[in-house]
């Protein structure tokens, strides 16, 4: 890829991020609000500052680059409701995560056995 691809994609990748709205404050990031950090293949990670509540996160993207686009819904307002209810991911959830992906083996098949359903 050479240096005008590399920056081509990565202005067409913070262009992309622009159209998602903060989680907090439903405020839609500007480009100086993203930072790519890094990016493997398909995988792009960035960090977002949020211009006007201020809240920070991390956004991992998978960009495919295909001739044909696929179509990707928006959520319906009842998962927007539902996601608004929930409680946000806070600092204890961050380190129960990390602690479990420490020692997590990758045997999907044995975390998922005997999984009942998921309460709504």
């Amino acid at each position: 890829m050479s240096v005008d691809d590399g920056l081509a994609k990565h202005l067409f990748i913070k262009h992309l991020i622009t159209n998602i709205k903060c989680a907090v404050c439903q405020s839609h990031y500007e480009t100086e609000d993203i930072h790519i950090i890094d990016h493997r293949d398909e995988l792009w990670v960035m960090a977002v500052s949020c211009g006007q509540c201020h809240t920070r996160g991390l956004i991992f993207a998978i960009i495919k680059e295909t001739e044909e686009s696929e179509s990707i819904a928006e959520l319906t307002p009842e998962e927007w409701v539902k996601f608004q209810e929930m409680s946000q991911v806070d600092a204890d959830d961050v380190l129960d995560m990390y602690e479990f992906l420490r020692d997590f083996d990758g045997d999907f098949v044995s975390l998922l056995q005997g999984l009942q359903a998921l309460p709504e």
